[in-house]
């Protein structure tokens, strides 16, 4: 999606992803540097407990998020006695802005995006194009379609998703607890997102495609046990067993020098297997022995012997 495209879409038109109208050219972003831009200009507050506040507001979209939350967010457990009115403040900063841009009063934006919730506040991404939200779809979207069999929507759609992404969600944003905790949650959401598409591009078959990305991926998560098992698995059903006994070494390495730990006993078991198979017959030995618990998938003759003892 290009997001400038949206961001200048006038009013009436259809978001590509959400299919939802727009009554106001607004744009938010969290999934990487945090942006608020409309009428094509851009609004992102500059001071930081500002940003802070709006960034907690647009990754709770659409549910009220209290002032002690808020409070918290911005001063931990040492806020100023003053602080009620200092997050009335800064909402009333954000509303200015925003109403400034978008040629409208405040009471609107008031009504229509950040609104005042009994003891908070919440703002309302209905009427904006916003990457959560639309990633959050897309993944629900392609987790009902691996769980339904069509692994080459299930693609697709996580692949669409993960391109929202343009960096660590916030990353221009030094948060507090609250917004610490929300990151850390997207954050695992996406890996596992990452995961589930891999499983079904491997089911797919797609071993070699699949090798590139998986090499970056246990790069940037160089402990991360089932990666490795995927990097593994889909470089000996591209015929580099060689290479999938080396990066074993690589992470065994990696997990004893960081943790002081060995890798988990299914990591080892398909090293050893891996070990022991011929070219030959590996890529047997992995669908009868690991393609199961690892990717989902089930050969042939196993699907038969489990229908016969059904």
């Amino acid at each position: 999606m290009r997001w400038d495209s949206i961001i200048s879409r006038r009013p009436g038109e259809k978001s590509p992803v959400g299919e939802f109208p727009v009554k106001y050219p607004v744009c938010a972003r969290v999934l990487g540097p945090l942006t608020l831009a409309l009428n094509n200009h851009n609004a992102t507050p500059t001071a930081q407990k500002q940003r802070q506040l709006l960034a907690l507001l647009l990754i709770r979209h659409d549910t009220v998020v209290p002032v002690t939350t808020l409070i918290e967010e911005l001063w931990n457990d040492d806020p100023p006695r003053s602080a009620v009115t200092v997050v009335q403040t800064y909402v009333l900063g954000i509303r200015k802005k925003m109403a400034v841009q978008l040629g409208v009063g405040q009471a609107e934006v008031a009504e229509r995006f950040l609104r005042t919730r009994n003891k908070g506040y919440s703002f309302d991404v209905e009427d904006c194009v916003f990457d959560l939200r639309d990633y959050q779809s897309m993944s629900a979207a392609a987790r009902c379609a691996a769980k339904a069999g069509d692994d080459e929507r299930a693609v697709d759609l996580f692949s669409a998703a993960e391109a929202l992404w343009s960096g660590p969600a916030l990353v221009d944003v030094e948060g507090g607890i609250p917004l610490a905790a929300e990151i850390s949650h997207l954050d695992q959401l996406r890996l596992t997102d990452i995961e589930l598409r891999v499983e079904a591009e491997l089911r797919l078959g797609r071993h070699r495609e699949a090798c590139a990305d998986l090499a970056r991926l246990t790069m940037q998560h160089p402990l991360h046990e089932r990666l490795q098992a995927y990097y593994m698995f889909a470089l000996c059903r591209s015929g580099q067993r060689a290479r999938a006994l080396a990066s074993y070494q690589q992470f065994s390495r990696s997990m004893q020098h960081e943790l002081g730990l060995d890798p988990c006993q299914k990591l080892q078991k398909l090293h050893r297997d891996i070990l022991a198979a011929s070219d030959g017959s590996v890529s047997a030995m992995l669908n009868s022995r690991h393609a199961g618990y690892l990717i989902g998938w089930y050969s042939p003759e196993f699907r038969t012997a489990s229908a016969e003892t059904a």
